[in-house]
């Protein structure tokens, strides 16, 4: 079977390569969007007694505040100054009924809770109109407004937790594959000698984590996905894609030096790395997919994460990975750094792993194996 879809991709390697391009660019525009759909938390059980007995408050009593808890200080001012008291009120009275649905304060209630020991500082806690997102786009709308004139001011609460949580996931993952690519990349380039074999690997992880993102929007629409599952998503496509490319490129490049042509070296590398890559990668998604059974979202979410990483990982070693060897054929080995590495390291080839031809059999390698 493996044979056969080599000999496939090999004559349709044209038309995959398109659609993968084309796959790329909607997990690239639609797929990202799903940093916005996603929930911070969800470590709660729904079905557990505490939760039920917060449902039953909620539904008994009303919502909670503090979706924001503004914190209001001044150095020179007390809570009993008059001044102090008119420039929180007049903050809060700027703000829309239709996104603050109650402002609870100190000068509201008298509540001595509300305000610290020295008198200097005191709470407001909001509670916002709408879901979860529609608490954030609040947040977003009121958050300039929050400021009071003389005095100090800094927020929190549950949702403006979520919402910076989702802001520093989204560059946290940003700055990694910053870092974290260019270094695969030298280290790919050194362990196969030449760029075109390195890029190889580094092309299925993109896929993988793209199309990971694509997946996870989709999830985002009919149940609750968690920002933790970004990180799974990121950690195990990358890893697993650069994984399956290794595979499959290092047997290929020893397959195109056994047989007479292109379509039979990638027919065989098929048959043996691509069932190894396939074999894999359904094992590992069905152990990920033990996290579903959870009612935690942040564990259901990182099963999403995870099975869709893998899955698409393999997927793209299996077809997108042999329409680009096929393409290449011998050239897989096409701008070599070998001469200048040996150069680098002034030692003989076989001295230096990366820098041999495939292996013969006799190395020592093989002897211990």
């Amino acid at each position: 079977m493996f044979e056969a879809l080599g000999r496939v991709m090999y004559r349709r390697r044209r038309w995959v390569v398109a659609l993968a391009l084309a796959f790329l660019a909607f997990a690239g525009i639609w797929g990202t969007g799903v940093f916005g759909a996603m929930t911070g938390g969800g470590f709660e059980d729904p079905d557990s007694e505490s939760s039920q007995a917060g449902e039953v408050a909620e539904r008994e009593l009303g919502r909670g505040g503090g979706d924001v808890v503004v914190l209001y200080s001044s150095d020179g001012l007390t809570v009993d100054d008059g001044a102090y008291a008119s420039a929180v009120e007049e903050s809060l009275a700027r703000l829309p009924d239709d996104v603050v649905e109650e402002a609870v304060t100190f000068f509201g209630t008298g509540a001595p809770q509300l305000v610290s020991e020295d008198r200097t500082a005191t709470y407001a806690l909001l509670t916002l109109a709408g879901d979860e997102d529609q608490r954030t786009e609040g947040l977003e709308a009121i958050e300039d407004d929050l400021t009071a004139e003389g005095l100090e001011t800094q927020i929190g609460g549950g949702t403006t937790i979520n919402r910076d949580i989702n802001e520093q996931v989204s560059a946290d993952i940003a700055r990694a594959e910053m870092i974290s690519l260019p270094i695969l990349a030298v280290l790919l380039v050194v362990i196969f000698g030449s760029f075109a074999a390195a890029g190889l690997p580094l092309a299925i992880g993109v896929v993988a984590i793209l199309g990971s993102f694509a997946a996870l929007r989709g999830f985002s629409m009919v149940t609750d996905v968690s920002i933790f599952a970004v990180n799974v998503v990121t950690i195990t496509g990358l890893g697993l894609a650069i994984d399956y490319g290794l595979f499959m490129v290092s047997r290929f490049r020893e397959e195109i030096r056994r047989q007479p042509d292109t379509e039979t070296a990638l027919a065989r590398t098929m048959a043996t790395a691509g069932r190894t890559v396939a074999v894999s990668g359904i094992t590992v998604a069905i152990s990920l997919a033990g996290l579903l059974i959870f009612p935690q979202v942040f564990l259901r979410s990182m099963g999403f994460g995870g099975m869709s990483a893998v899955l698409i990982a393999m997927l793209a070693a299996l077809t997108l990975l042999p329409a680009l060897l096929a393409m290449l054929g011998p050239k897989v080995d096409a701008l070599s750094v070998r001469p200048w590495l040996r150069r680098l390291v002034r030692r003989p080839p076989r001295t230096w792993p990366a820098l041999r031809e495939p292996s013969t059999g006799r190395g020592r390698g093989s002897r211990t194996a």
